[in-house]
This record gives C-alpha cells, structure tokens and sequence, in this order.
C-alpha cells in the first residue's frame, strides 16, 4: 500500500512539472496572438491625431496600366551607322585630312592616295578624249558612238576606283590627271577609328578608318523567357545609365532575337536609343525598361495604402467620427507605384493612403496596452 501512495506521489510531481511546459505560452507568442486579435476590429483617432499623421485616402479603382520589362544592357555602336573606309586599288596614303575623334560630313575629304593604277586609267581615259571623232561626221556615225562608249566604260572603271562626279568632271574640262585619288566620307558622324599615317602602304580592304554616327546607338540587352510574352518589336524603352542618374534616355524595341541561351534561358535583343547630345558612350551599362503591348487593368491603390501586420498584409478604411477599420487583403503585383488587390477590396472602397503607417501604429499601441 505504502508502495502504491509513493508510485502516485511521484507520478503527480511529475504530471505538475509538465503542466507549465505544455499549457504556457512563450511571450513572444502571446504577442502575436495579442495583436492578431486585437486588431480585427477599429481604431479611433483625435482630429489632433489625425492632423499630425496627414491623413489622406483615396478610392481603390481599376486601372490600366502597361508593365514595363526590366533587362540589364549594354550600349553599343549602332551598325547600321557605322562604316569602315577602305581603299579600292593599291597606293601610299600622301595626305591624311582627319583624325580619331573628329567628327566629319558625308563627302568630306579623308585621305589623298596616290595609285599608278588610278594614274594609268586616268591617262587611257585622256587619250580616248584626245581622239574625239571630227566635227564633221553625224552625231549618229560608228566613230562616235565607239568613242562614247569607250569613254563610258572608262568613266565606269574611274568611278569603281573611287572617283565622284567632281573627279570626272575636272578630268574632262581641264584634261590633265588628277595627282591623288581623293577618299572621302561615305557618311556623317565621327571618326572612332584610324589607322592611316602619311607614308604608308594601302592595299585594298586596308581599314584606314572607321566612322559611326553616335546619335543613335544600340543597347544590347537579354530578355528573360518569361517576359517575352509582355513584350513586341516597336515597343518603346526606356534607359539609364549610372554616368547620369536620374535621366531617362528614349529608345525602341527593335529586335527580340531568334534563339534562347539554354543556360540563362535569356533572349539577346536590342534596343536602339537616341543619343543626340552625345551623353551616352559605347561600352556603357544601363538598365533598360521596356514598356509593354498592352495595357492591364487591374484593381490597385497606392503603395503607401497597404501595410503588414502578424504576417498579413492590410489597409486601413475610414468611417466616420476618426475610426479607421483594419481590412485583410491579398495582393499581387506592383506597377507604376499601385499594388494590385486581388481579394478584399472592391471597386469604390476607399482607404488611407498617407497616415495609413500612423494608422498601423495606433491600433498596435491600443493593443499592446490592453494587454498589461
């Protein structure tokens, strides 16, 4: 018996240890608890109060907006602009008449080359003129439509070589070869290459320079698979770049790539950007948005309406005489500034926006103190 009483006086110990451990409720938790139930219902603010907070509400609403996609770019030169000059028959540069870093216009002299190809078509195309048909013979005889046609096809083998419709024109009144074959800008922009010096050897294909017309340039970017959808050629972009913070440089979507890189699951395309203050160089890094298709309509209200508490995300609705009633929400995404809500909102309900933190800390204050 004796044995008995002992068994179920330690047993009942034992029993009054774990109560505590298993009933009690860490403070942690009750605070949780304190505010996740305390902060269902409504909070009153004094017209002082409410002054101070700068409450402001607005109406949530439909809206439409165009999402844009985010990419990291690179600007490049635009190839479309871009020309290397190089000689079409063999010489030695005798002039150069531009350097890296100027800008040039369309048909502005670059190098004078002298070729003794050049010189040897000149003379022939001199000596064809020499022996013009006499005046006498009809403008319609086989002299002189030989003759127009050698000089014809002399002009074409002059032209190939480089020479302009001055160059030909000089050759025919003044009827003395030109010294040099003159190289000239095939387009405006700015010399961003050069490799000739006076002296030097030019054989055909040589580069001597390069030219690109830096107010356009492309901006090389990589499209994640999961935005393409949202985006289409002709869409406009929008680029900044560290060198400038706070500008926005204007571009277009003008290629979406025909192939994904299997490893970033990224489709390379570009963005063409105007550049007509010369502000953005190549090599740079931007961040490019590009705007999407079509717009989304969508149930949102401004950032600074929707809160956090104990993990669920929340706005405030006014009522009248300063109460605030807290309404649980389910958000989706952010755009242009607006989080949309997906469920707990309808169109028309109005919330705070500004103030909406004051309103938050208000009701946890109530809750806090209820609890002590």
């Amino acid at each position: 018996m004796k044995k008995t009483i002992g068994i179920l006086m330690i047993l009942t110990g034992f029993s009054l240890f774990l109560y505590p451990a298993c009933s009690g409720r860490p403070e942690e938790s009750r605070e949780a608890q304190s505010v996740e139930k305390g902060t269902q219902g409504k909070v009153i603010l004094t017209a002082d109060a409410a002054k101070t907070a700068g409450i402001k509400t607005e109406i949530a609403k439909l809206r439409a907006f165009y999402p844009a996609v985010k990419a990291s770019g690179t600007v490049a030169l635009n190839q479309k602009k871009y020309v290397k000059v190089t000689p079409r028959v063999p010489g030695r540069i005798e002039k150069v008449c531009a350097f890296e870093g100027d800008h040039v216009r369309a048909g502005q002299d670059l190098f004078w080359l002298w070729s003794p190809d050049v010189m040897a078509v000149q003379a022939e195309y001199l000596q064809i003129l020499a022996r013009a048909p006499s005046a006498g013979k009809s403008a319609t005889s086989d002299d002189e439509k030989l003759h127009e046609s050698l000089l014809g096809s002399t002009e074409t083998r002059l032209r190939l070589m480089g020479f302009g419709a001055a160059d030909l024109a000089s050759l025919r009144t003044n009827r003395l070869a030109l010294p040099v074959l003159v190289i000239r800008a095939p387009i405006s922009g700015t010399i961003v290459e050069a490799e000739a010096a006076v002296g030097a050897a030019a054989e055909i294909g040589t580069c001597l320079c390069a030219i690109a017309d830096l107010t356009s340039l492309w901006v090389q970017v990589n499209i994640f698979e999961v935005d393409l959808a949202s985006i289409a050629v002709g869409a406009k972009a929008e680029l900044t770049v560290a060198a400038y913070p706070g500008e926005i440089f204007q571009g277009t979507l003008t290629l979406v790539g025909s192939l994904m890189d299997e490893a970033t699951r990224t489709v390379k395309s570009r963005v063409e950007a105007a550049n007509a203050a010369g502000k953005l160089k190549p090599g740079m890094f931007g961040e490019v948005r590009i705007i999407a298709k079509d717009p989304v309509t969508m149930l949102s209200v401004p950032e600074q309406a929707v809160r956090t508490i104990a993990g669920k995300t929340v706005v405030f609705l006014p009522g009248t005489g300063g109460t605030f009633e807290r309404r649980d929400v389910r958000r989706g995404r952010t755009v242009e500034g607006f989080i949309e809500i997906l469920e707990g909102l309808k169109e028309g309900d109005r919330v705070v926006t500004d103030g909406s933190f004051d309103v938050k800390a208000e009701m946890l204050k109530g809750t806090l103190e209820g609890e002590k």
